[in-house]
């Protein structure tokens, strides 16, 4: 019988805790006199009747059972069954006392004595099994030997378990262990236990505590030098409890020694939790977190985090060199909440932000970013939103908070509030339940206005006064629209629209020349202002299709679908820039001359206001496909896209003073090998000519000039991206398929599928990503320039618990490895094992870890990082 098992956690139902006690019983054979058996067991455990009555009716039931009035004891053979109360017996052998209430149960024995099935006691939701046990149902006392109880979290094996009173257990040689295998009798011993001589468990109000002596881990029955001198464990195996953070003690070259995630976590009732922790280095260096998740179910979810670091680098007093004194307070604040789109479907509220230093995540004192990739992280968003849904009306109102930052520039634009009110398009001289026929019932309104306050700032000036009296606008957009529509001769739809805007801000821009010090200074003049565009467009298009049969049914190419749509359209709007609609003012600079400025440019949404515009917009799209023959598919054709599309566009202002012709815009997109890869390319043609001369200081300078010509196109920009990802099916490979297979291993070896040789077979996934980008970019410049880069992601697992991993960039136009790192994931069966390394790069560094599982045992773990300066 196996009774090395593990942990000293020891969780019993409260309802057992308090109503079951154990009799101690000596193993004996079938043949021998169990009452004599059970006089023995009293007398060596001193369990002194007590001459009471019983609660309830004992109810039993067996294959056989034996009744003898003048020892007035009752005996149940074979497949016996007992309730009493909330407790029920299941042995192959029972006795039960008339006068003392003590019952005897006993398990299965073999031809040689041993115990082949346990017995099973179940009180509530609690079932302990073991060989033996003897308890009395009017103390409600007793004592059992080789149990075996199965918690939530895991399983406790001990050799003997004595109920002391009402809220204490005494436990001998107890086992704990998660290993799930174990748990769900997968495998006959587990791979690794706890062990405690002697435990206590205490019950107070349900909340089971397990107090032990020296524990010791064992694995896989060989005891390890990890030991402690006691053990304590709260609230095992129920609901969450309050407690200490096991910190990982270390040390690093630039920060020193340390003890990291050292903290505390508490539980508040069911929904809401925080886990406060941080860190303290010898060499000054500190951080600070606070984590919270919550969650009601069928409503809502969402965790918030916390962070906050000072990091100190070098040699106080150094101010040059690698070892230069450095000091960064940093902090980042993560927050993420979905509701559940069930609990409301008129009211919707939803967050994800992600806020920090613009520092934090390449030069945080921790470096758990590297491994992650997010050490590479340019741009970040925040977005907050509550949004309103009119059930019989065409609105959606939105109020939210907005915030995007740039860690490369420092840059930052925070958004709040902010209101967007929407209303969706409606035909207001339409019929009811007809079809819309003519201009006028086609005529479609819709209107949105934004209205908001909005600051652009930086790392330096955030939450500074400068921020809350220089940066900050307020304002609000209004726009109408208008569009209606009709075909033409049945194959040419027309559309009409107009646009009307109108926007309010709170400042305006006074631009003036200082002859003083030969300077133009702004002045910003707070109060309410406003201006209003419009414009109007047309556009009509039509489809032109060809199309190509080959005769030759035999051929390989059965035809070819060439569809054509041209488009044209007609922009105008008025010169607002002129100046008798009072947008623009002018001053006078050091020549006397006057110089016109939009007045509204620095408004929330004073965008550029725009001057005459009076152009002609055409376009060209095509799709390319042919039919090809193909014996494997069941039609006997396939059909091959040689273009999704290809697209060109531009533009002619007639109102333009020069370049009236808009650069050539050419992008499409097609797809390779049975359309698993696909193409995407655009580019930029500019139709004018480029000047070429010396300016004064013996330079050489280009400009266009306003001289069109087929010899003047030149490529100006040109991106090209791909990318397929390979695996194991690319090269014909066959799928693994369970069901060809007879045979399959057990425990660990439950992946895997024997053939008939006894052969194990398995599937070694793998897959290969490859993406490729490319930029070309020429301006004027007589030579261009461009980036361009292979990024490679692959992952493998030469067994069902082993998973390789590789992530590389490589520059192409540079010719060298830009990033590089290894991972290595192993599945211990109760433990996890992972392994990164960044060998190369400015973030190179390692990462390991070994822990347990199991989140009541997830403090039983060894990590290691990177002591590299970085």
């Amino acid at each position: 019988m196996f009774t090395k098992a593990i942990k000293s956690i020891l969780f019993f139902s409260p309802v057992m805790v308090c109503t079951v006690s154990f009799g101690q019983v000596k193993q004996n054979n079938n043949d021998k006199d169990h009452s004599k058996i059970v006089s023995d067991s009293v007398k060596l455990d001193t369990i002194i009747p007590v001459k009471e009555k019983l609660e309830f009716v004992v109810e039993h039931n067996s294959e056989d059972e034996i009744h003898n009035r003048k020892k007035r004891m009752t005996y149940l053979l074979r497949k016996a069954h007992v309730v009493y109360g909330d407790m029920t017996i299941d042995a192959d052998y029972i006795e039960l006392n008339w006068d003392t209430g003590d019952v005897y149960a006993e398990g299965k024995r073999d031809s040689i004595g041993n115990i082949i099935e346990k017995t099973k006691f179940t009180q509530g939701q609690q079932e302990i099994l073991q060989d033996a046990f003897k308890v009395n149902f009017k103390t409600k006392v007793g004592i059992a030997y080789n149990i075996r109880m199965t918690q939530e979290d895991g399983i406790i094996i001990a050799d003997k378990a004595k109920r002391v009173n009402d809220s204490v257990m005494l436990l001998k040689r107890a086992d704990f262990t998660t290993d799930t295998y174990f748990k769900e009798g997968k495998d006959t011993r587990p791979d690794y236990f706890l062990r405690a001589k002697e435990g206590k468990m205490i019950d107070k109000n349900g909340k089971k505590t397990l107090i032990t002596g020296p524990i010791n881990m064992w694995i896989y029955d060989v005891p390890t030098p990890l030991a402690l001198p006691f053990g304590y464990i709260p609230a095992m195996g129920a609901k969450r409890a309050a407690g200490i953070l096991m910190p990982r003690p270390g040390e690093r070259t630039n920060l020193g020694f340390f003890i990291e995630d050292l903290g505390f976590y508490v539980p508040f009732g069911d929904n809401f939790d925080l886990k406060l922790s941080g860190d303290v280095y010898t060499k000054g260096s500190w951080a600070a977190r606070a984590e919270s998740t919550y969650k009601k179910r069928y409503k809502y979810n969402g965790r918030l985090a916390a962070n906050v670091e000072n990091r100190l680098t070098g040699i106080k007093g150094l101010t040059e060199g690698s070892n230069a004194f450095s000091k960064q307070n940093m902090f980042g604040v993560m927050w993420s909440h979905s509701q559940d789109p069930k609990a409301n479907p008129y009211w919707l509220f939803n967050a994800n932000v992600n806020f920090s230093s613009s520092k934090y995540y390449r030069e945080s004192v921790r470096n758990q970013y590297i491994n992650t990739g997010q050490v590479f992280t340019n741009n970040v968003n925040s977005s907050i939103n509550l949004t309103k849904n009119f059930e019989n009306a065409p609105l959606t109102a939105q109020l939210s908070m907005s915030h995007s930052q740039n860690y490369n520039t420092g840059d930052i634009n925070i958004a709040f509030p902010r209101f967007n009110l929407t209303m969706s398009r409606i035909f207001p001289f339409a019929k009811k339940n007809m079809p819309k026929e003519g201009l006028i019932q086609n005529l479609g309104l819709t209107y949105s206005m934004q209205a908001g306050n909005e600051v652009n700032t930086n790392d330096k000036d955030i939450f500074t006064d400068k921020m809350w009296k220089d940066q900050m606008r307020m304002g609000a957009n209004h726009k109408i629209g208008l569009q209606t529509g009709i075909t033409l001769a049945n194959y040419f739809p027309l559309t009409l629209s107009s646009d009307y805007n109108e926007v309010w801000g709170d400042n305006r821009l006074i631009k003036n020349y200082n002859s003083v010090n030969g300077k133009v200074e702004d002045t910003t003049l707070k109060g309410f202002n406003s201006y209003r565009t419009f414009n109007f467009n047309a556009s009509v298009s039509t489809n032109i299709y060809g199309l190509y049969l080959n005769p030759n049914k035999d051929a390989k190419i059965l035809g070819i679908q060439h569809v054509i749509t041209p488009s044209i359209g007609y922009s105008y709007t008025p010169d607002f820039q002129s100046q008798s609609w009072g947008y623009y003012k002018a001053y006078q600079n050091q020549n006397q001359e006057e110089v016109w400025y939009n007045q509204y440019q620095n408004m929330l949404y004073g965008v550029s206001i725009p001057g005459l515009t009076n152009s002609l917009n055409f376009g060209l799209s095509n799709n390319l496909e042919m039919k090809i023959k193909d014996s494997n598919d069941p039609k006997g054709f396939k059909k091959v896209k040689i273009f999704e599309y290809l697209r060109l566009s531009s533009s002619y202002n007639f109102s333009a003073d020069e370049f009236k012709l808009s650069p050539i815009s050419i992008n499409g997109m097609t797809s390779l090998f049975d359309r698993k890869v696909n193409v995407q390319f655009s580019s930029t043609v500019n139709p004018y000519k480029i000047q070429r001369y010396i300016n004064a200081e013996g330079s050489e300078v280009a400009q266009y000039i306003d001289e069109l010509g087929l010899g003047n196109l030149r490529i100006s920009n040109m991106t090209l991206g791909t990318g397929y990802t390979f695996d194991n099916s690319t090269f014909g490979g066959k799928r693994f398929d369970a069901k060809n297979y007879k045979k399959r291993g057990t425990v660990r070896d439950e992946n895997f599928y024997y053939d008939s040789d006894n052969y194990a077979q398995f599937a070694i996934p793998w897959s290969l990503t490859a993406n490729l980008s490319y930029n070309y970019s020429k301006g004027t410049e007589r030579k261009g320039s461009s980036t361009g880069s292979i990024a490679m992601n692959g992952k493998i697992s030469p067994t069902p618990y082993w998973a390789i991993s590789a992530n590389a960039t490589y520059d192409f136009i540079k010719s060298e490895i830009t990033y590089v790192r290894f991972g290595f994931e192993r599945d211990l069966r109760s433990f996890t094992l992972s392994f990164n390394w960044t060998p190369m790069g400015t973030y190179k560094s390692y990462d390991f870890f070994i822990g347990i599982k199991a989140s009541i045992l997830q403090d039983l773990k060894y990590n290691d990082r990177s002591r590299l300066n970085y």
